[in-house]
């Protein structure tokens, strides 16, 4: 049994002996293929990518030059071919494996399986050198799944050699009842189909004119068209007559096409969004509903051919009729308080034109540059009753918070004109600089409290 060992060790080494294989063009190697529904084919250099309900891919413009003229193409996942296309991507890589690292890789296998060969028929317990040889035997018959079909053929006339020297080793060991086909138990992954051969420039052209039909985004289709049309003058000797001047015309024609319905929608978006503005601004609820059954049926008589595009234009103007709600119920509110601001205004009037002169001698303060001492007694006076009077009114609920603002205004500015006087009649610039002080924000609570009433008085309009 130890020379029947030795001789299954150089029979299945000799079975392994790399075969002839065929060589793979370059391009079949990296050239994978999305095959559509309808039986329409386009080329992939390099995988394609599956993301949600699209495809994304490179399709080679050309195959014949270095580098290669690629073209990024998305088209919609539902128009594949997923069985197809699947099925075709194992073929590539297994060709590409092939050309790759598949000898190298079979003929270190190899050499692990031959010494592994050589252990058993140096082994002298009968049931050890059947368990290593079974363990050779379920490795070689392994290889080929994990390493895409290659070599299948010669695995197997190995794997046939071995079972009969693994029956004679049973035997041996006085096992009597056992498969008499042990490959069998073990059915080998098959290689794939192997993979077209790359395609013409014509058929670069068909596969173009192909990706642009079902290409969602106008922007690609009409960069897809163009390709083609370059395509075309570029080869034109190298491609039939009729058929290039056939292609050439039937492409322009869908260019010309693409063209005529950009234009008609960039026409319907523009005057649309014109008018979805204006009314808005007078809050026209109504006419912007009309305005978007108006929007829709013309999209239906384009053919509906721009949905994405008419979806953003459709919510576009359901924000402006959104807005001109939110404007006209703005409106309502305002309509309701206008009496009380107008009531207001005529209640505060001539207590604000004397807080407005009394600015101009705060400013003086706060700089400390003025005013005269004799102007700040009558002109303090003033604003005193200005303040009482003011304090007198009951504002509007929006206007509260303000008006108690400008109150304490001018109660600070009231301390400013005292600090003033003083500082003339002691000549002390310490109290000078603290009537400043006090002058400065005295100032900046009326300005930012008067903007605020101004500001809450104002009628709404849109934005």
């Amino acid at each position: 049994m130890l020379r029947a060992a030795r001789c299954v060790a150089i029979a299945v080494v000799a079975a392994l002996i790399p075969s002839e294989i065929l060589a793979q063009s370059a391009a079949s190697r990296v050239l994978f293929r999305v095959f559509l529904v309808d039986g329409r084919v386009l080329s992939s250099y390099g995988e394609w990518a599956r993301l949600d309900d699209r495809v994304i891919f490179s399709m080679p413009a050309q195959l014949s030059r270095d580098p290669v003229e690629l073209h990024l193409v998305t088209i919609p996942a539902q128009r594949v071919d997923w069985p197809r296309t699947e099925q075709y991507a194992v073929s590539v890589r297994a060709a590409a494996y092939a050309a790759s690292r598949g000898d190298a890789d079979f003929a270190e296998f190899s050499s692990e399986v031959a010494k592994v060969l050589n252990e058993v028929a140096q082994i002298p317990d009968p049931g050890v050198r059947l368990a290593t040889a079974e363990r050779a035997r379920q490795k070689l018959a392994e290889w080929p799944a994990s390493h895409h079909g290659y070599r299948v053929g010669e695995v197997r006339d190995a794997l046939s050699v071995l079972d009969e020297v693994i029956a004679q080793l049973r035997v041996a060991v006085g096992m009597t009842r056992f498969d008499l086909s042990l490959s069998a138990s073990t059915p080998l992954a098959e290689p794939p189909p192997p993979p077209l051969p790359p395609p013409t420039d014509a058929e670069l052209v068909e596969q173009f004119v192909a990706a642009a039909s079902i290409a969602d985004a106008p922007a690609e289709r009409v960069g897809l068209l163009q390709t083609v049309m370059r395509l075309i003058d570029r080869a034109i000797g190298l491609m039939p007559a009729e058929w290039a001047s056939r292609m050439r015309t039937t492409v322009g024609s869908d260019l010309e096409r693409e063209r005529r319905t950009e234009k008609a929608y960039d026409e319907l978006r523009s005057k649309s969004l014109a008018e979805a503005i204006k009314l808005a601004t007078r809050g026209r609820t109504s006419d912007l509903e009309k305005l978007r059954e108006r929007v829709k049926s013309e999209d239906r008589k384009l053919g509906g051919q721009r949905a994405g595009e008419i979806a953003a234009l459709l919510a576009t103007i359901d924000l402006q009729a959104a807005a001109a709600v939110e404007l006209r119920d703005a409106r309502k509110q305002w309509d309701r308080r206008a009496p009380a601001f107008r009531k207001y205004r005529r209640s505060t009037n001539r207590s604000f034109k004397v807080f407005q002169d009394a600015a101009l001698a705060l400013e003086q303060i706060r700089s400390m540059q003025g005013p005269a001492s004799h102007t700040i007694t009558p002109l303090a006076k003033r604003v005193a009753q200005a303040t009482r009077n003011f304090l007198k009114v009951a504002p509007p609920s929006e206007l509260a918070a303000a008006h108690a603002i400008i109150a304490s205004a001018w109660e600070l500015a009231d301390n400013a004109f005292l600090l003033r006087l003083q500082s003339v009649q002691d000549n002390n610039i310490d109290t000078a600089q603290r009537a400043s002080s006090a002058a400065a924000g005295a100032l900046m609570l009326y300005q930012r409290a008067r903007a605020d009433q101004l500001t809450a008085m104002e009628p709404p309009s849109s934005k």
